[in-house]
């Protein structure tokens, strides 16, 4: 089971490369731990990651749905939450590949940012090595938008799902909104609703009207991209939906 701290951002997992055996010595450092890299290494192994997931029929499979769901809708920002930390991570660091990947077959024109509190300073510096904004302070996922944006939010907590949610709740800003990340289902249906009613009462009443085109479904050790999907909320079915379904959402408040 995946772990999240109370933010609702995944606890990362730390992993160490096994020393490298050589009788011979050798005039080159050779590090075996993620704490001595710098940006020229964390490159390297992006660089590799970027090859296997290219190569991979996951991918091949993958890009064919975005071509086909993702692409039309032609985003202009990405934001991303809850990548983790891609010095510390095998996980995060696919997943950060898969968001520049994302970025440059969606041709962005806007801005692409990222958050997660437990990026290092070296990831901070990775981000800004490929152009991506570094947001300061934790939004808990409350970005409002007024236009087209694609949150790339991989294995976040619902609550953090709920709260996109709830800052674009209304009819003109949810179909600018498109979540990669978890099915809503998954949370919706399995767990009790007093659960969901204190932790994410916008999944509830969203299940309704959201469109789900699911991730393929092996990849790796299935650990990096499954149960992800392409979730959007079509504006032609928002259009037609009734002011209490905007206003009439339970909370412990009001519950």
């Amino acid at each position: 089971m995946t772990a999240f701290d109370e933010d609702g951002f995944e606890k990362v997992e730390r992993f160490k490369y096994k020393p490298i055996k050589n009788k011979r010595k050798s005039k080159k450092y050779q590090f075996n731990d993620s704490d001595d890299w710098k940006l020229e290494d964390i490159l390297k192994v992006l660089k590799e990651r970027k090859q296997v997931l290219e190569e991979s029929r996951f991918y091949k499979e993958l890009s064919v749905l975005l071509k086909e769901h993702l692409v039309p809708i032609q985003p202009v920002d990405i934001i991303c939450y809850g990548i983790g930390s891609m010095q510390k991570s095998k996980i995060a660091q696919y997943q950060f590949i898969l968001a520049l990947m994302l970025r440059s077959l969606l041709n962005i024109t806007g801005k692409m940012s990222i958050y997660d509190p437990v990026m290092t300073p070296l990831d901070k510096e990775l981000s800004t090595y490929h152009s991506i904004d570094i947001i300061e302070e934790n939004e808990d996922g409350k970005r409002s938008v007024d236009k087209p944006t694609l949150f790339y939010m991989p294995h976040c907590g619902r609550g953090l799902y709920s709260n996109t949610l709830s800052a674009n709740w209304n009819k003109k800003q949810l179909p600018l909104v498109t979540i990669v990340g978890n099915r809503f289902d998954m949370y919706v249906g399995s767990q009790l609703e007093k659960d969901l009613i204190r932790e994410c009462p916008y999944l509830i009443p969203v299940m309704d009207i959201v469109e789900v085109v699911s991730f393929p479904k092996e990849f790796d050790n299935n650990q990096i991209f499954n149960d992800m999907s392409i979730q959007t909320f079509p504006a032609d079915v928002v259009s037609k939906l009734n002011d209490s379904f905007w206003t009439e959402i339970k909370t412990e408040k009001n519950d």
